[in-house]
């Protein structure tokens, strides 16, 4: 289940995607700058560690059968031994994931990942409340079920791609696909349904809601969906059953992961997204949980830091297992 395959990146200067990024984004927003600059200490904003910086990888694992397929529910992942078995016991860790209700009392939640594999843990976890409202708290387990997408490094301080825009005047609402297309506008990188061979590149990092407000939505506990929303057979959701949240923010702490496609021409059965984002919310507030895109165009402002990863690592690729059995 917890097969670990590898498949190499394309990780060029972060200079040589500025250009590149800022021009994709001039497409949708008023204002954009795009630059490399010092990544700033990034645990004043809330996370475990100080930069992104050193040895990167993504992190993908599990799938959508594995949260919610009932017979594979009990199957879970370990975000701290994924770090180790990619030769980096101390590594940093953030991004989306989903918990495992064996952590919170039985409860669904979304994992919002910040954490040191072997010491400090900031992570956080969305769940829905009785009345349908969002519920905050911290997530001290390195554990998660069903599926994740993380940024793995060695939380060195060093450059960053720094994005920063505002005010949307495109049709792309989410930010982080906003990032991701702009990199396939590059010469050279691929894109989704490429050949294996084709260069393609992935980025992790945080990025800040500073104005405006994004929809966003919390997995429900499984005995809160009264309603048949996943065929185990052709395993796939049939019917809409998340909780959603149309107005979060600002102040919004986001952790992504994206990449432009799979390098390996379909193998590794990545995310049909092609990226994730979770988020919590900077002050006391709750609010907290998977980020879909905007909702206030003239008002939205997002500044971020990313940086590129060297490797593409999945684990338990549920749909290779699939694919065995038939």
């Amino acid at each position: 289940m917890e097969e670990m395959k590898r498949a190499a990146l394309w990780s060029p200067r972060l200079e040589e995607l500025a250009p590149v990024v800022r021009k994709g984004l001039e497409a949708n927003y008023a204002r954009v700058e795009v630059d490399v600059a010092e990544c700033p200490d990034l645990r004043r904003l809330g996370c475990a560690s100080r930069g992104i910086g050193g040895s990167t990888a993504l992190l993908e694992a599990g799938g959508e059968p594995y949260a919610h397929n009932p017979r594979y529910r009990q199957i879970t992942f370990d975000m701290a031994d994924m770090a180790r078995d990619c030769g980096r016991a101390d590594g940093s860790i953030l991004g989306a994931g989903m918990a495992f209700p064996d952590v919170l009392e039985g409860h669904c939640g979304e994992v919002i990942a910040t954490l040191q594999a072997d010491g400090v843990n900031r992570s956080k976890v969305a769940r829905v409340g009785p009345e349908k409202e969002c519920i905050v708290e911290a997530y001290a387990s390195t554990r998660h079920s069903g599926l994740s997408n993380l940024f793995l490094s060695e939380g060195l301080p060093g450059p960053a791609l720094r994005v920063s825009v505002e005010k949307r005047t495109g049709s792309e609402r989410s930010f982080t696909q906003a990032m991701r297309k702009s990199l396939q506008g590059h010469a050279e990188i691929g894109g989704d349904g490429a050949p294996e061979g084709a260069l393609q590149v992935g980025m992790g990092g945080v990025f800040v809601v500073e104005a405006g407000q994004v929809r966003s939505h919390i997995m429900p506990d499984y005995e809160c969906i009264a309603h048949k929303y996943y065929d185990t057979e052709a395993e796939e959701v049939v019917a809409d059953f998340l909780q959603f949240y149309e107005h979060m923010g600002p102040d919004l702490l986001c952790f992504a992961v994206f990449w432009t496609g799979d390098p390996t021409g379909g193998r590794l059965h990545l995310r049909e997204s092609g990226e994730h984002t979770h988020f919590f919310h900077m002050g006391d507030l709750n609010q907290a949980g998977h980020y879909h895109y905007d909702v206030s165009p003239e008002q939205i402002r997002y500044t971020g830091y990313f940086n590129v990863a060297e490797e593409l690592v999945r684990v338990g690729d549920i749909y290779a297992e699939l694919e065995r059995k038939i």
